[in-house]
């Protein structure tokens, strides 16, 4: 039946899609999708009604798909009622038509929330999908016809890898269609000779076969010898069960024959990347944490076990949500600490000290023991060097969305991050960071176009092992809740928006770092007990001027006053002398003084504000005027953004700075292009421009396509010509372009050979530009083209088959329209 109701839907989809009216508009990417997904869907159920009918979750699986299809089928009718042409003509007919036209802006809106709700449980479904998938691993029908092939299930540590995979692996589909079994479970500190000898044991047991009497005493080549020759013409599976070392496949693949027999390897790990370091390779699962929904049911199963239908009490929903927002739908978390909840006789009293000491609770219990054991040892496995960046995170609040450049920044003046020849210190750190992602134990929430890391931010229960293990050690202190005692031995301290105040008559004397991420707590004590500071983080602290007894702590190195309504820097900055960060992002800062030209070891100096204007789609962008003498800033390797106005002077002293990798100029004159090109031109490992507000006469790209190291360039109001243009061989590393508010532009050609690297175009609010640029369908690598707020006269030129144009876009993988409408922002696929 789930079947058949996909069917009709899909028939639906596609008299929908061939539809060429425009009561469609604004749906039809999202009909597209839901298509695509039901598509993709629809081999899976086919298999799965022709069997399994005794499994009880497929059973529950296959009522999803009926019942999405059929709420699908329901929403589809109502399009089709409401939105379908009508016929007629005539001065009533268009009375009429307009009547409907209002009437249908509520019913477009509540249908379009429809959709996506569609469209989520869709996707919701045919992820969990992936958890029966591995059930039906492309079994071969007969023997001899695949080759060998390894399963890869990844995730970080308690989310239920190897439950799952015992579940496939004990289930009889798997014991029928095998010929031998073995189960190898992998230490972290693994012995070749000892993984193979289980291996072989598990093989002979399973098949009820006697074991050696030498096995014990047999050496590695005794042990792969043994193995080769009992697998050889058989169908075999094993399962590698959590590999810490992707070594580990290596030293131990050769007793495992590849004799076309379908035989599987099957891995679970915390590492996302060892699928990569195997051959053969078919199938890699990325485990999810358990959608809302699932999670509260398996916290009421075990918290509530002894209550009818297990259904949690009214008066403990709130605090058991809290408990259950913790465990971030880990089920091992949800089991144990749901199991240990379960056994409190004072609900009240017993559930919020858990709730409130859940770092002591999972030190100190018994009974998260297995939990405990589970987290750490993720981090017990981690290289020294790795393991102060992680315990470093601790640093942060609850939920706090940690920034990937803020996150470097404070592990390298930390001095966490070893020098490697060859890579600058921030290529490093990224390099840690990328790896403890790769170990499952930083989640990355958002990646950049560059599929780099952008936030990042650590599971709440891995956060609280970290916490634990930092007070242990004296690394990190946090002003939440527990008394700090006077001269407690303290090196570094963050002070959260919850935290107590930190009494003005505790000394610090071994203090380094200083974090706040509060945005009351005063400092109205200063900081004169803290002479050792070498890092200081006032981000958003309530503070308009700046405090004097800062000059005083001479081995600062690391000073952020980001988001303060600080607006002056004294001359006596200059004692500062081994600063080598100062950010000022988004504070009223104007203007640096001269004493700022002595901080020669200054790497990053970063001011600038927005203030968004109601007229215009961006907000104006201001800087900081810089005194002259920048150019003595020799070490800087980050720098804006530097308001240039009148002074040609500043514009040929930053041709000094050839450490430069980054920098923002703002206010920039046609007249001082040469000299910006030609300082540009001197730092030959720069990587973006941009220009904003310039509105220079000649094409700016003429010039820039020169620069061999561009990556990144965004034009804002910088141009007031009608035609760009891209000579053969420009911009050989351009990766992103942004061509925004270009109001006179009309025309954009890129000649064959330029931007062969091109990922991403973005053009916004180019009014008069008539189509998109010629010679984009030479743009190989180009992925995303996104239109912010373009006339429907250019958006027609391109439509899917219809526009004169499209042509030259089909190759690109999405295109992505973003336009106002009632008031709110709608962005709409168009490819």
């Amino acid at each position: 039946m789930a079947m058949i109701a996909v069917l009709v839907v899909l028939e639906k989809l596609a008299s929908f899609v061939a539809e060429e009216t425009r009561f469609l508009e604004g749906f039809r990417g999202g009909i597209v999708e839901l298509q695509d997904d039901l598509y993709s869907m629809k081999s899976f159920l086919q298999d799965v009604e022709e069997g399994s009918e005794s499994d009880q979750g497929l059973r529950a699986w296959v009522k999803q798909v009926r019942d999405v299809a059929y709420d699908a089928e329901d929403i589809l009718e109502e399009f089709m009622l409401r939105f379908a042409p009508s016929h007629g003509s005539g001065f009533i007919h268009y009375l009429r038509n307009s009547y409907r036209s209002i009437r249908k802006l509520s019913a477009r809106h509540r249908l379009a929330v429809q959709l996506q709700s569609i469209k989520a449980r869709v996707k919701a479904i045919s992820e969990r999908r992936n958890a029966f998938s591995l059930n039906r691993i492309d079994m071969p029908s007969t023997a001899g016809e695949e080759k060998l092939s390894s399963i890869s299930v990844v995730g970080m540590g308690g989310l239920g890898k190897t439950t799952l995979v015992k579940k496939v692996y004990d289930s009889h589909p798997i014991r029928r269609s095998f010929d031998t079994h073995s189960w190898v479970t992998v230490s972290k500190s693994f012995a070749s000779t000892e993984l193979l000898r289980v291996a072989l044991q598990g093989f002979l047991a399973t098949a009820n076969e006697p074991v050696p009497d030498n096995l014990q005493s047999m050496t590695d080549l005794q042990l792969i010898d043994a193995l080769r020759n009992y697998l050889w013409r058989r169908r075999y599976v094993i399962v590698l069960d959590d590999i810490w070392n992707e070594n580990a496949w290596e030293t131990i693949k050769y007793p495992f024959p590849d004799c076309n027999c379908g035989s599987r390897i099957i891995f679970t790990t915390r590492l996302s990347n060892l699928a990569e370091s195997i051959e053969n390779t078919r199938h890699v699962y990325e485990l999810q944490a358990l959608p809302g929904n699932e999670a509260w049911t398996l916290f009421c199963m075990k918290a509530f076990r002894g209550e009818h239908k297990a259904v949690c009490p009214p008066e403990l929903e709130e605090m058991s949500r809290n408990i259950l927002k913790k465990c971030e739908g880990l089920p091992l978390a949800i089991v144990a600490i749901g199991g240990l909840l379960s056994k409190k006789k004072n609900r009240g009293l017993e559930w919020k000290k858990v709730h409130d000491c859940l770092a002591t609770e999972l030190k100190s219990n018994d009974d998260l023991g297995s939990l405990r054991r589970i987290l750490q040892l993720s981090y017990d496995n981690l290289p020294y060097y790795l393991k102060q960046c992680y315990l470093y995170l601790s640093v942060f609040p609850e939920d706090y969305l940690i920034k990937r450049r803020k996150l470097i920044r404070l592990w390298i003046v930390e001095r966490f991050v070893e020098e490697k020849q060859g890579f600058t210190m921030e290529e490093v750190a990224e390099e840690y960071l990328n790896e403890l992602v790769n170990r499952s134990l930083i989640q990355a929430v958002e990646k950049n176009y560059f599929n780099r890391v952008k936030t990042c931010r650590v599971h709440d229960l891995m956060r609280e092992i970290i916490q634990m293990k930092s007070r242990e050690e004296s690394s990190v202190m946090i002003a939440n809740g527990t008394r700090i005692s006077k001269n407690e031995k303290v090196r570094r301290l963050s002070i959260h928006e919850n935290s107590e105040e930190v009494q003005s008559d505790m000394r610090f004397p071994y203090l380094w770092s200083l974090l706040s991420f509060s945005s009351h707590h005063s400092f109205e004590h200063g900081f004169r007990n803290y002479k050792l500071l070498r890092v200081l983080n006032l981000d958003g602290a309530p503070l308009s001027t700046f405090l004097p007894e800062l000059v005083e702590l001479i081995h600062l190195r690391y000073l952020s006053l980001r988001w303060t309504m600080i607006s002056e820097l004294p001359e006596s900055t200059r004692k500062l002398k081994y600063l080598e960060i100062l950010d000022l992002k988004r504070s009223p800062v104007s203007s640096l003084p001269a004493g700022i030209t002595q901080l020669t070891c200054l790497c990053q100096l970063r001011n600038y504000r927005y203030i968004f204007q109601s007229s215009s789609f961006f907000p104006d962008t201001h800087g900081m005027r810089v005194p002259s003498g920048i150019g003595r800033l020799t070490s800087l390797q980050k720098l804006g953004s530097v308001e240039v106005n009148e002074d040609y002077e500043l514009v040929r002293e930053l041709g000094k700075l050839t450490q430069l990798r980054r920098l923002g100029i703002l206010k920039l004159r046609e007249e001082q292009g040469m000299d910006l090109c030609y300082t540009l031109d001197r730092m030959d490992s720069f990587t973006p421009v941009y220009f904003q507000f310039s509105n220079l006469k000649c094409d700016p790209l003429k010039v820039l396509q020169k620069l061999p190291s561009l990556v990144m360039l965004e034009l804002r109001q910088a141009y007031a010509g009608e035609e760009l243009c891209c000579d053969p061989s420009g911009f050989s590393k351009l990766k992103r372009l942004g061509l925004h508010e270009l109001k006179r532009l009309r025309r954009i050609r890129i000649a064959r050979g330029s931007m062969p690297g091109l990922e991403r175009l973005d053009i916004t609010a180019c009014t008069v530009l008539e189509t998109v640029p010629d010679g984009i369908e030479n743009l190989k690598n180009i992925e995303d083209l996104v239109l912010w707020y373009m006339p429907s006269t250019f958006i027609k030129t391109i439509e899917r088959y219809r526009g004169e144009d499209f042509w030259r876009v089909q190759h690109i993988t999405t295109m992505t329209r973003i336009y106002e409408s009632q008031g709110r922002r709608v962005s709409e696929t168009l490819l």
